[in-house]
């Protein structure tokens, strides 16, 4: 949420600064501001209803690969990506890793750095309603109170033997398999 506002602030000031510039007046910064505030809404929405954006220590981000025992057959889907990072480093071991989030600038910046990724896709959307058919593998950081909605909305509709690699928060009422510097792993 922190990296919203600090966006908002600094893309909203140069924006400001290039229409006084170019003498573009006319353009309120009223206007500017409000388009930057719809801009970063979703990110918002989804920091309050799943989990703010927190990037995973590398150690953490390592446990959860070694957890999930990736192969290249792997289908990866990482809930509330971020920036992309799990997803890049999936890809390496996976056929293909894809993640889901709201945040519309950290989906740009994960679309940017994704072009040196081919097996890796950043996209924009909302993580409660995608198809995880395919997945055979779920890395997710969520809130407690998500990790409740992920069991009751997403869980019953993966396939059998689809790994869950949970980072920070177990999944409501399930024993994981294996659970390793706050790293929980579960098997549908």
């Amino acid at each position: 949420m922190a990296e919203a506002m600090i966006f908002i602030v600094i893309v909203g000031a140069l924006i400001v600064i290039l229409l006084y510039v170019f003498n573009l007046t006319w353009i309120s910064p009223y206007w500017v501001i409000a388009f930057l505030t719809l801009l970063i809404a979703p990110g918002l929405y989804a920091a309050f209803t799943s989990g703010p954006f927190v990037p995973s220590a590398r150690k953490r981000h390592k446990t959860m690969l070694r957890l999930a025992n990736l192969t290249d057959s792997d289908i990866v889907y990482d809930l509330g990506c971020g920036d992309g990072r799990l997803v890049f480093s999936a890809a390496r071991f996976s056929k293909k890793a894809i993640g889901y989030d709201l945040s519309i600038p950290l989906v740009l910046y994960g679309k940017m750095l994704s072009l040196f990724h081919p097996k890796a896709r950043i996209r924009f959307g909302n993580l409660w309603k995608q198809d995880y058919s395919d997945a055979t593998v779920i890395f997710c950081y969520l809130l407690p109170g998500a990790m409740k909605q992920f069991h009751k909305e997403v869980w019953p509709r993966l396939k059998k033997g689809t790994r869950v690699v949970s980072n920070a928060f177990e999944i409501h009422n399930l024993k994981p398999l294996k659970k390793e510097d706050k790293v929980y792993l579960y098997q549908v």
